[in-house]
């Protein structure tokens, strides 16, 4: 019988007849079909938690801002107020963050307000301080201004009960101020993933080993356990095998105990050795 060769492809990146590809897309949806979690979760105090992943939706214990307050220093009064001049007499006392004014401004007067500070009863509005000329006990200022002006309502940013930060989520600085302005102090995040990475081939060489004749320094698990630490992971240096089956199944089996998921770098082609 004549041996008849395949025709010449010359190209290393073609497949045996009858095999095809597996578009990115597809590996990625088949794989994430398949993952299912294998780590468990727990609490932490919100200084704790960055770069975590959620395991649970945050959801607002108190709105933010709580109460309608004044976004400026500055004047405050009922509006709104028309266009022309205006002179407001002055209540006697102030309202400051942290210090409510416990009475009540009558229409038609206005009371010393600073940023941040909630609205007195009878306030809704507040004039910024650099529009107001300052007498003995009145202010005189320029309409007009719209009801509400330079004022925050209550609930502007968070509303309390909704889901401000979802499960999955990793965890940034800015999403741990927002979870504490909501009146969140731990969150339940999982455990970091444990992540082994494995060399394998007899071609493989430590790097401050002298290479032999032949051999290659192993820099793909150097740069795989960056990686792994870079994105919050727990990265398991599982060291390499040789080509050897028993070797690389005994080595696999003890790495199983040890994390939760393996890398292995190696086998990349079609060789007996592979």
């Amino acid at each position: 019988m004549t041996l008849t060769p395949p025709p010449l492809r010359n190209d290393c990146f073609s497949l045996p007849a009858g095999v095809d590809w597996t578009p990115v897309d597809e590996a990625l949806a088949l794989l994430r079909k398949r993952l299912q979690r294998v780590v468990s979760s727990e609490e932490l105090p919100l200084t704790t938690a960055t770069g975590r992943i959620l395991a649970a939706d945050v959801i607002a214990n108190r709105s933010n801002p709580a109460l309608p307050n004044t976004a400026v220093d500055g004047y405050g009064f009922a509006g709104p107020i028309a266009e022309g001049t205006h002179v407001l007499p002055l209540m006697p006392g102030r309202a400051a963050a942290g210090l409510a004014y416990e009475g009540a401004v009558p229409a038609g007067q206005a009371i010393r307000i600073l940023t941040g500070a909630a609205l007195p009863d009878g306030v809704d509005t507040v004039i910024l301080e650099e529009d107001v000329s300052l007498g003995a006990a009145e202010i005189a200022f320029h309409g007009p201004l719209k009801r509400g002006a330079n004022t925050r309502k209550a609930g502007e940013d968070v509303t309390s009960g909704v889901v401000i930060l979802p499960a999955g989520r990793v965890l940034t600085p800015a999403d741990l101020a927002l979870a504490a302005a909501a009146g969140i102090s731990q969150v339940q995040v999982y455990l970091p993933l444990r992540v082994g990475v494995l060399s394998t081939g007899d071609e493989l060489c430590e790097v401050g080993e002298v290479a032999a004749a032949g051999q290659i320094y192993d820099a793909n698990r150097p740069m795989l356990l960056a990686l792994l630490r870079q994105i919050g992971f727990v990265p398991v240096d599982l060291g390499r095998v040789v080509d050897d089956r028993d070797a690389l199944r005994a080595r696999l089996d003890t790495a199983a105990a040890q994390v939760d998921v393996i890398l292995t770098s190696g086998g990349a082609s079609a060789g007996d050795e592979d």
